[in-house]
């Protein structure tokens, strides 16, 4: 596996500086630097006396994990080398890979499969609300916690309440002139007894005076 990058060598284009080579290397996480490895850059046509930049790709080799760490680019002139700010690369033993054919047909069919339960299930979620909604709720009955109360007769309404009350002043009112209407009997006189009690009584009191 190759990473590219680039370094970019920017000079002046004079004789002194035409001639020169690149190399790169690396430093891995543990602080060990890489040997140099040369890497074949050659300028263009510039004006003399004038800057020139030069672009050079360089594609190292990753093998594994050991490679992730900072690659530098170092140019060297007859009199002076010049090393870059580095390039940091990571490097993973293994990245994303596509799952193999035969799995992809039982996933698709599951996940199939899923989405028609969730959308029976949504469904018929849907038809139970609804024939909630048209069923009539019926108003519970008040039970009584007490054995006396199923003996006790219904109390009638107040509009029976008043009838039945109409109906018995109608008697009354009946009655009392019936009453009023029929005549007095006559007082009997008094029976023998009565009058041999009032004798004895008045006996009685005058053995008392006597005394």
């Amino acid at each position: 596996m190759t990473v590219p990058f680039s370094c970019r060598i920017t000079y002046p284009y004079t004789p002194e500086f035409k001639d020169f080579t690149v190399s790169y290397f690396h430093v891995d996480l543990q602080g060990q630097k890489s040997p140099e490895k040369q890497k074949a850059c050659h300028p263009g046509q510039g004006t003399e006396n004038k800057t020139y930049t030069l672009k050079c790709l360089i594609n190292p080799r990753l093998p594994d994990a050991s490679a992730t760490g900072t690659y530098y680019c170092c140019v060297h002139w007859q009199s002076i080398i010049v090393k870059d700010g580095g390039t940091f690369i990571l490097v993973r033993d293994t990245g994303y890979q596509h799952p193999p054919p035969s799995s992809r047909k039982p996933l698709l069919c599951g996940f199939t499969g899923l989405l028609a339960v969730l959308s029976v299930l949504g469904t018929a979620l849907l038809l139970w609300k609804k024939k909630q909604k048209l069923v009539p709720r019926k108003h519970p009955t008040q039970s009584c916690p007490d054995p006396r109360c199923a003996s006790q007769p219904s109390q009638p309404t107040a509009e029976s309440v008043y009838t039945a009350l109409q109906r018995r002043e109608t008697e009354v009112y009946a009655y009392i002139e019936s009453e009023a209407d029929s005549p007095l009997p006559a007082q009997s006189p008094p029976s023998q007894e009565k009058r041999q009690q009032f004798e004895d009584d008045s006996e009685v009191n005058l053995v008392y005076e006597n005394l």
